[in-house]
């Protein structure tokens, strides 16, 4: 095996959950067949701890890495998977039993200890983990035995298995205090090669605890034009090209469509001018034609949105209805805050990265133009995913000028923790939002359940479009996906965060 280097280093979960199944068997292995997935980016990282992009998540979770606890994508249920089932002790405290039989691809144990040390590296601070933002407070794990895992969270934590899924688990061998770009977990394909700027490569994990994949191994390639990917599933160059655009779309059933609950949304930065004005905030919602701008450039891929999750979070808003397109509206604000001595000449950038979804360089283009129809000062810069998550996650450069920043955000889990506290709190690690208010109704959500855990969700994000008006949401989101000539795979709310291999099928 080879290994290239390529870098320095909403629902409830009630308190008992039994076994869901048993594990699968790994007899029977077919014969030798690999396949080619094309994607539209590199990894940034191949940490485990940093599956919380798309762009790693995709080629890692479920694939390599696997975690205690699952989400079904059908019903939204947390479901066992390395963890067999869990307890709630008291309102801090979780215990996990742990299946056995389960080893790392170094042949390494699956453990409590192995548990406890992977989720100890993903809330670690000074490692920076992606995954940390998906734990808004400290907690510590603990092995009580070789399959007893106990988690004490430092706030009261009702949905604690399901967070806990977002937590995927590295083998003993990993680098406690730094990160690594050769990933060793328990899932069903290891990791055999990663050639900067052409591709990843997977190979079958023979000592799986599951059901033994049909290929013998996966290789991830990267295009970034959707016509380039389309054609080649098209060709059968590619098994299946993620995502691809509905003008390169096939009309038959080799083109798949899914959605993964993800919301494509402007950030502003409020600040900074001339963004630090409610007003101005107001004027650039009102200033964009996202009814036009879906129908004409999305088509099949979006449908208009006033919020910045889908529906089926429990933060949504029933019957919110945000600024609609008014550029007249828009230049009276600038009028009116610009006579108060706002700058509302200010430049500032409209950030984005090339592959923040297919056609996604057209609806910017849309958006800048309104943009500048409406008496703003704002140029397009577009930027690599690394430079555009630099700028989309605090702390943010100080010496960067005022950016709008185009974000697409899923919440595959119903439960807008996922989303709210990262986006909307003071300390959020994508937040431009400061408001105690906010904060308040933030932190009583997180220790309620049910419909008052609802309840208070949506009375932030009413507060925060009322209010602050941090965000500009313009559409809900699918994607469509493509399959090569022979190749059976049915998309499902997860796959745009984790296409499972194993889920991946041979016609004939």
């Amino acid at each position: 095996m080879t290994k290239t280097s390529v870098g320095a280093a909403a629902f409830a979960v009630s308190s008992l959950v039994l076994l869901a199944g048993c594990a699968g068997t790994s007899e029977g292995a077919p014969a030798d067949r690999d396949l080619t997935v094309v994607v539209a980016v590199e990894p940034v990282s191949l940490d485990p701890c940093d599956t919380q992009d798309a762009a790693n998540a995709v080629v890692l979770r479920s694939n390599v890495t696997e975690s205690l606890t699952h989400i079904d994508p059908a019903t939204g249920e947390v479901e066992p998977l390395l963890a067999e089932s869990w307890e709630q002790k008291d309102d801090r405290t979780w215990t996990f039993s742990l299946r056995e039989g389960v080893t790392f691809q170094d042949g390494s144990a699956f453990d409590a200890e192995a548990a406890a040390a992977s989720i100890n590296r993903v809330v670690d601070p000074e490692l920076n983990c992606q995954n940390l933002d998906q734990f808004p407070y400290p907690l510590t794990a603990t092995a009580i035995d070789a399959t007893t895992l106990e988690i004490v969270s430092e706030t009261p934590d009702s949905i604690l298995p399901l967070r806990i899924s977002y937590a995927d688990i590295s083998a003993p061998s990993t680098p406690a205090d730094q990160k690594t770009s050769e990933p060793v977990g328990t899932g069903p394909y290891s990791f055999e090669d990663w050639v900067q700027g052409e591709s990843v490569t997977l190979a079958r994990y023979d000592g799986y605890w599951g059901d033994s994949p049909e290929a013998t191994g996966v290789t991830y390639v990267y295009r970034s034009e959707p016509s380039v990917r389309a054609g080649m599933a098209k060709t059968g160059e590619a098994s299946i090209a993620v995502p691809v655009s509905v003008q390169d779309a096939t009309t038959d059933d080799r083109t798949k469509e899914y959605s993964d609950n993800r919301v494509f949304f402007l950030r502003t930065p409020t600040e900074k001018a001339p963004f630090t004005d409610i007003r101005v905030r107001q004027a650039a919602a009102y200033a964009i034609d996202k009814e036009t701008i879906v129908a004409s450039l999305m088509d099949r891929a979006g449908v208009p949105t006033d919020q910045i999750v889908a529906s089926t979070v429990n933060g949504f808003v029933d019957g919110y209805t945000g600024p609609g397109y008014d550029p007249e509206k828009a230049k009276e604000l600038l009028a009116e805050a610009k006579a108060d001595g706002v700058d509302v000449d200010a430049p500032f950038d409209l950030v984005t990265r090339p592959d923040l979804f297919p056609g996604s360089d057209e609806v910017i283009q849309a958006v800048h133009q309104n943009l500048q129809e409406a008496g703003f000062s704002v140029s397009i810069l577009s930027l690599d995913t690394d430079a555009w998550l630099q700028l989309l996650r605090a702390p943010f450069p100080e010496d960067q000028k005022a950016n709008i920043i185009a974000i697409s955000h899923d919440n595959v889990s119903g439960d807008a923790s996922f989303t709210f506290p990262k986006y909307m709190g003071s300390e959020g690690s994508n937040s431009t939002v400061r408001s105690p208010e906010i904060d308040a109704l933030l932190q009583q959500a997180e220790l309620a359940v049910g419909d008052e855990r609802s309840g208070l969700y949506q009375e932030a994000a009413s507060y925060e479009y009322d209010e602050v008006g941090a965000f500009l949401p313009i559409a809900l989101q699918s994607k469509l996906l493509m399959l090569g000539p022979g190749i059976e795979y049915e998309p499902n709310g997860l796959t745009g965060i984790e296409l499972r291999i194993s889920d991946v099928h041979f016609a004939n």
